[in-house]
């Protein structure tokens, strides 16, 4: 009974140090995606979901796989200025950390629109990389 305690125990104390770096992890992870996005390389934003990737954008589809690397190909036409900043992080396990953000961009066009919208991200470290795994934003 006593060597699980201790065991737990040590995986508690030396985990923390890392948790306290979520929230600049996933930053940078947001800056990187908004900096592709940008340069109008939707191809490279698709780049950085998983394989097994889930999004739920605010036209109601579900999308995945190649589909996302499409829909971010598709909004570098049609929007400019995304600009992601992290709110809170919650790490969920040891390959997993959610992510709430604020998501502001501007449309393209002859009556541009500056739109402030919130992201719920969850991020799954695969390979040694931290990826969006599930990203749902309205």
């Amino acid at each position: 009974m006593r060597t699980p305690l201790l065991a737990a125990a040590a995986l508690v104390f030396t985990a923390t140090p890392a948790l306290a770096n979520d929230n600049a992890m996933i930053q940078a992870a947001d800056d990187a995606l908004a900096a592709a996005f940008n340069k109008g390389d939707g191809a490279a934003v698709g780049a950085m979901y998983a394989p097994d990737a889930t999004m739920l954008p605010g036209d109601n589809k579900l999308y995945k796989g190649a589909d996302i690397t499409a829909f971010w190909t598709g909004a570098t036409g049609a929007l400019t200025n995304l600009k992601l900043t992290v709110l809170e992080t919650e790490r969920l396990s040891p390959t997993y950390i959610r992510e709430i953000s604020r998501v502001e961009y501007d449309t393209k066009g002859a009556n541009p629109v500056h739109a402030n919208v919130t992201a719920v991200v969850v991020y799954k470290l695969v390979n040694g990389k931290w990826m969006l795994w599930t990203d749902i934003f309205h």
